[in-house]
């Protein structure tokens, strides 16, 4: 019965396919300057062969032929090719190098692209792949085959093109009566879990229909703007299903009216009937299915089997497995997808969707970690997510929150959380998150690049809910929650001690009463986005060495606006200009266009950071962090000391080539009352700072949230008072240096006096200090000796009387040779995942 029910499907697809060939009988390319098409071996070949000094490097260097869609509107379709590559130069950002492309609009006009992801370095003949679901009204595309933003040579065999429909889905087959049960108790949890959003009061609601025309549609909403963060059109569903929510819960002043699910019905329609897309996909595929798929669960009696609730589902569809989805955004797609086979009663497409669900907690793979594409779980605890990025706030976050809401929703069915996938979970929970939460917000740090108002107390929040969540549906031990819960909603703190993400170049440090982070870029991460629908368009530098400290958690709390994004607490920069979307235009800037202001700091995206020698050293309560800077002409050796009353901060061999002035920022926080001032020291909201030449800059500063928030159009502006201190460099400094403590909780008394440890070094080959109780923690960049101890290799270390904790920055040695008080060993290093983790050696 199953292959009788599937069969017609497959042939449905084959003669789509079968036309489309029919519709192509021979691609027609259309070659730039650098693209040459010539018969080899019997084998048609394209070759892109861009010289290293060509001035045309950063344009589409591609060959393009004309795609016909319309055979595939609604349909998922894979694009295939051989290729191979040698001498490619790195690209200029990451969407860049070799191009392998679809480019097409809809019919709404909305331009829409798709690509493989292939890497820069040589590999052989290769088949690489990507994926689409064709939207509805899509006649045509262009396919591109080539390189953008990089020199070097590539070969595609045209030969090997092809162009399949995906694998359709399986069709619904009898449920067996346990199935059904549990299909019941699944869509009741889900339709209980709804009403929980709380509707808007009904004046707002009435308010609602009011505004609803004829069509469904709402009066006061532009349903032709595209903008990418911000789609006013998106609005239409939000309504609806805000009108749902108030129909469907008991008590409010328009439950079960007829009007307002009249007016559900028809918004829905016009929806269903028109199917508006945006450029960016995640509202397409993430949030348009969503949405509307709680509708039909709110609201399932005014869409019975029939037309109507069928082309809602059919919109529902968009949701689709296709190549892109890594990580959070294939756990969003599977669980759109799993709710929409709910509705339909589709077990097989349930099972596989559950599965897909389930497959994202695992760890990371540890190949490709510098790609795009990779993500998930670390073995330090972090998530990553658009490359090897921190993300516990974006979609670190929602994973966390979707597995937590998922594993109550899934409980006590076949498909709830294996005990593996719970023992991952729960290394996520406690050996990342639990860590960059201070008083139930999330450090700035941690976020990623949604950065806008009140980022760190939401972000925070959302993590705290899934802590609950988690705890209800974990057989396991739930002190830990309730632990993680309570020292973030009462405020006592009562996780101590320092944490490095070795994966991750971040490095957490938490006391009694306060906590402190560093955040660092190297060639195997990514710097925050900068780069996204215009989120934190000025955040450039805010992964370079930035540390922040705080003691009430309110420290930073919605200054994102009014930074100065080149004078960020912890760094050393250039203050380079703002570019905005005026300069775009003026000097060939490529930082945007259309009606949004766009900003940046730089004519250049960055795709990994530029040094190798970055990382940390903990012995779980101690650390030590090193940055090597070089970076928009500024180079630098940055050390953070992290001690149990202090934290240490050097830097030495700063030296620019920018002509823009050069200063470290010990810290920019909020103004919290009085500024006490002596010899050498600052001390503000509960903080001491002590150092030599440190400038105190104190007062109002503006700001806009456009530059932080993608797709405000219009200012929005903000002011706060800051408090700010920097230690000045001057323009192109030669060798330069600084040193400062940061004394979190001292008295004036204690600040102004000498610091419970010393500093011994601060040259470009050695930084070093001595903690309060005569542990050492030195960096050496090169071979070298301190004292009673010694190394063969460059490293960061903790070195106590006959034990050492090292680490190697680099992650590339197997081993070092150790010496302490005459006593020899050589160490063996962590390779693969756990390569810069820190180990601990005996020397006695």
């Amino acid at each position: 019965m199953h292959r009788k029910i599937v069969f017609p499907l497959f042939v449905l697809l084959f003669t789509a396919f079968a036309a489309f060939a029919a519709s192509q009988p021979q691609w027609k390319w259309r070659q730039s300057k650098y693209c040459r098409i010539t018969e080899h071996a019997g084998k048609k070949l394209l070759t892109v062969a861009i010289p290293a000094d060509a001035p045309e490097i950063s344009r589409r260097n591609t060959a393009d032929t004309p795609v016909g869609l319309t055979c595939f509107e609604g349909q998922p379709i894979e694009f295939s090719i051989r290729l191979r590559n040698s001498g490619i130069s790195r690209p200029d950002n990451l969407h860049n190098g070799i191009k392998f492309q679809l480019y097409f609009r809809d019919g709404n006009g909305t331009e829409r692209w798709t690509q493989a992801e292939i890497p820069h370095e040589p590999f052989p003949w290769r088949r690489f792949r990507f994926s689409e679901r064709i939207p509805a009204d899509a006649t045509s595309g262009t396919l591109r085959l080539g390189l953008q933003g990089s020199s070097g040579n590539v070969e595609f065999d045209l030969d090997s093109l092809q162009i399949r429909p995906l694998d359709p889905e399986l069709s619904p087959v009898p449920p067996t009566p346990e199935q059904i049960r549990e299909c019941e108790l699944i869509e009741s949890r889900l339709r209980a879990g709804l009403p929980a959003q709380q509707p808007p009061p009904g004046p707002e609601v009435k308010k609602l229909l009011e505004r609803q025309n004829g069509d469904g549609t709402f009066r006061d909403l532009d349903y032709s703007a595209r903008n990418r963060s911000i789609w006013p059109a998106a609005r239409h569903l939000k309504r609806t299903f805000e009108l749902a929510l108030a129909r469907a819960t008991p008590g409010h002043a328009l439950y079960r009216d007829p009007a307002a699910g009249e007016a559900v019905r028809k918004a829905v329609a016009w929806w269903a009937e028109r199917q508006p897309q945006n450029g960016n996909w995640w509202w397409n595929d993430m949030y348009v299915p969503k949405i509307l798929g709680n509708i039909l669960l709110l609201s399932p009696e005014l869409f019975p089997d029939g037309p109507r609730r069928r082309a809602a589902l059919n919109v529902c569809r968009q949701a689709c497995f296709l190549s892109r989805y890594t990580g959070n955004n294939r756990v969003f797609i599977a669980a759109n997808i799993f709710c929409r086979a709910l509705l339909e009663r589709n077990l097989p497409v349930m099972d596989r969707a559950a599965a897909v669900l389930s497959e994202e907690i695992r760890f990371a793979p540890a190949e490709h970690k510098t790609a795009w594409s990779f993500g998930g779980i670390r073995a330090d605890g972090c998530y990553h997510q658009h490359g090897p990025q921190i993300q516990f706030g974006n979609y670190g976050g929602e994973f966390l929150a979707n597995i937590a809401y998922w594993s109550n929703i899934l409980k006590e069915t076949h498909w709830e959380l294996s005990p593996e996938q719970w023992r991952i979970m729960r290394h996520l929970t406690f050996n990342g998150f639990q860590w960059v939460l201070w008083r139930g917000r999330m450090d700035l740090l941690a976020c990623g690049r949604q950065l806008g108002r009140n980022a760190a107390e939401t972000k925070g929040e959302r993590t705290l809910n899934a802590f609950a969540q988690l705890r209800n549906a974990d057989p396991g031990d739930r002190a830990p929650y309730d632990a993680a819960l309570r020292r973030n909603r009462d405020g006592e703190n009562t996780l101590t001690g320092n944490r490095h993400f070795w994966n991750s170049d971040y490095m957490v440090h938490r006391r009694p009463t306060w906590y402190a982070s560093v955040r660092m870029n190297s060639v195997r991460v990514r710097p925050i986005e900068d780069d996204t629908n215009w989120d934190n368009a000025l955040g450039r530098y805010f992964s370079d060495g930035a540390c922040l400290v705080m003691r009430s958690g309110r420290e930073y709390e919605n200054i994102t606006a009014c930074w100065d994004w080149t004078r960020l607490p912890g760094t050393t920069l250039p203050k380079t200009p703002v570019y905005t979307g005026e300069d775009a235009r003026r000097f060939g800037l490529k930082i945007g266009g259309g009606d949004l202001p766009r900003w940046t700091h730089s004519r250049n995206w960055r795709q990994l950071g530029e040094t190798g020698f970055v990382g940390g050293v903990t012995d779980g309560e101690r650390g030590a962090a090193v940055y090597t800077q070089d970076l928009d002409g500024v180079r630098a050796r940055k050390a953070w000391f992290f001690d149990r009353d202090a934290i240490y901060c050097l830097g030495s061999g700063i030296t620019s080539t920018s002509p823009y002035e050069v200063a470290t920022t010990v810290n920019s926080c909020l103004r919290n009352g009085e500024i006490q001032q002596g010899d050498g020291w600052f001390r503000h909201d509960g903080i001491g700072y002590r150092g030599e030449n440190l400038k105190l800059t104190a007062g109002p500063r503006t700001g806009d949230w456009r530059y932080v928030e993608g797709g405000l159009t219009r200012p929005v502006p903000e002011t706060k008072e800051l408090f700010t201190l920097t230690v000045e460099h001057g323009v192109k400094p030669r060798n330069a240096s600084y040193i400062y403590t940061i004394l979190p909780g001292a008295t004036p008394e204690e600040t102004a006096g000498t610091p419970p440890g010393r500093v011994l070094r601060n040259t470009p080959e050695c930084q070093a200090v001595e903690f309060a109780d005569g542990v050492r923690a030195a960096i050496f960049y090169e071979p070298g000796r301190l004292d009673d101890f010694e190394t063969d290799t460059p490293g960061v270390f903790l070195i106590g009387k006959g034990t050492v904790h090292a680490a190697d920055p680099t992650g590339r040695h197997s081993s070092f040779t150790l010496k302490l008080n005459g006593v020899s060993r050589k160490v063996p290093l962590p390779a693969g995942e756990f390569a810069g983790q820190s180990v601990k050696i005996v020397l006695k």
